[in-house]
């Protein structure tokens, strides 16, 4: 890597101040050639006026200049209200110590003495810039700390959720320079919501099409902070580019707030970036906060609301809707899940499958409004007469499936023969003679052993039940494994 292409950054600007144009002009020739960004001033006034809008990461400063001399513009730089404190090298043909040593207490950060060494003169720069950078990340890291710490304090001060979120973009804008901060829930597929955006109070809550932000999605997906140096001809933006046409030169970060490997939002940040990026002490600083949020996020009222209708939208792709119990699916499941846990600790499995004597005839007669009134009473009747621990399933039709961890063939029998009792022994509205009765089968494994199939168990619980229904109905049949 050449000097130049090392020290190409905008920020490496030096300032070369000093009334002799030789002087000036063979130091912007030293100073071009290594790839410095350079101005220069013939005065202090000059001087001064440059630095207020420019920001100079270093300046070469003569001692004696008209107007002002070079320990009055150090003075009067060290007193000025910059973004970051530039270093001040004096390059004089001043070799006097006592010279030297005023300088440098008056403010100054080096000295040459004029004629200077090139190798020499670019090698103080560079140790300048490396002490501005060590310093400018010392600065860096506490402003992080102390936002981290108004934004740890404000969860903790306030009830209002609302309130903490808007601390929190606000805070962070202010750090990262952001035109925009925001905090996005992410509600369902290709759907969220802007729960606090610093720039727009006028967003909380506001939904929003994830289709349109590939970038966020893209965080959602891969679980890790993205960071687009400019977003507008970035690959990932292709088929939303129409819409962005205003944001030249911007990039955007967005980090994803993950617990229990759950996305439950994301940390969106867009600024003017493309030149200098993102560094990753910015990125940890965001990961921090948006860790942070999850609590706040969590307590959103809107947040609730969503995480109800995931709750029920999940309860219900597992239920069976006339009876309220698990359905066919999840029966499987929990069977699967209920003989793995069984094989791991060597407890015993019993697995009842239950059918309604003669049903057909109830819907025949008296009709299927009558029919499903019965089902979902004698399924209500079952569950309440079980342990919290069994899984009880409508099976299909009018057969129920019930799963009895850590039960013996013989509990199972004896689990079987008290339902049947329940479900005979009490009355149904609308049928004339208001009872049912049921034919069951069980099956069972003793101490089961790992990677027991769950299609044989239902089988033989499948079978016993045929053959209760062959012996008369209304009794139970077992088949010992």
């Amino acid at each position: 890597m050449s000097t130049k292409e090392k020290f190409g950054s905008e920020k490496n600007r030096i300032l070369i101040v000093d009334d002799s144009p030789t002087s000036s002009a063979m130091l912007e020739g030293v100073l071009g050639d290594a790839g410095y960004t350079v101005q220069s001033a013939s005065s202090g006034p000059e001087a001064i006026e440059i630095i207020k809008g420019w920001a100079p990461s270093v300046i070469l400063l003569d001692l004696v200049m008209p107007e002002m001399s070079g320990m009055e513009v150090v003075a009067e730089v060290r007193a000025l209200e910059l973004p970051r404190r530039p270093s001040i090298i004096i390059v004089s043909g001043e070799s006097a110590n006592e010279v030297v040593v005023e300088a440098l207490s008056s403010g100054a950060d080096d000295f040459v003495i004029k004629p200077f060494n090139e190798p020499e003169l670019l090698a103080r720069i560079l140790s300048q810039l490396r002490i501005s950078d060590f310093y400018r990340e010392v600065e860096e890291d506490n402003r992080s700390l102390e936002t981290i710490l108004d934004i740890t304090s404000a969860i903790t001060a306030t009830l209002d959720t609302v309130e903490v979120l808007d601390i929190i973009v606000k805070r962070v804008a202010s750090v990262m320079h952001a035109d925009r901060c925001s905090i996005v829930l992410v509600a369902r597929e290709h759907e969220g919501y802007i729960l606090a955006a610093h720039d727009n109070p006028e967003m909380h809550d506001k939904k929003v099409d994830l289709e349109k932000y590939p970038e966020i999605v893209e965080a959602i997906d891969k679980k890790h902070p993205v960071v687009l140096e400019d977003m507008l001809n970035h690959p990932l933006m292709t088929k939303v580019k129409g819409n962005i046409q205003d944001l030249i030169e911007m990039s955007v970060l967005i980090v994803p707030i993950v617990i229990e490997d759950t996305v439950l939002g994301t940390l969106f940040l867009r600024t003017k970036r493309k030149e200098s990026g993102f560094t990753k002490k910015e990125i940890e600083f965001c990961q921090v906060v948006a860790n942070s949020s999850f609590h706040a996020i969590r307590n959103a009222r809107l947040f609730a609301q969503i995480v109800q209708e995931k709750e029920k939208l999940a309860e219900l792709a597992i239920t069976d809707q006339l009876t309220s119990l698990y359905n066919h699916d999840y029966f499987y499941k929990r069977l699967f899940d209920e003989l793995e846990r069984a094989g791991r600790y060597e407890t015993p499995v019993a697995l009842l499958m239950m059918d309604i004597d003669d049903f057909k005839a109830v819907n025949d007669t008296h009709g299927h409004r009558t029919g499903d009134v019965v089902l979902s009473d004698i399924a209500a009747r079952i569950k309440s007469s079980v342990r919290k621990t069994d899984i009880v399933a409508r099976y299909g039709g009018e057969e129920f499936a019930i799963i009895l961890p850590q039960t013996t063939l013989q509990g199972g029998v004896e689990e079987a023969e008290r339902l049947r009792e329940v479900i005979v022994s009490q009355g149904y509205g609308g049928l004339p003679s208001g009872k049912i009765t049921l034919s069951i089968g069980v099956a069972a494994r003793g101490k089961v052993a790992k990677g027991a199939s769950v299609g044989e168990l239902v089988n033989e619980a499948d079978n016993a039940l045929y053959k209760a229904k062959r012996s008369g109905k209304n009794c139970i049949v077992h088949t010992a494994s």
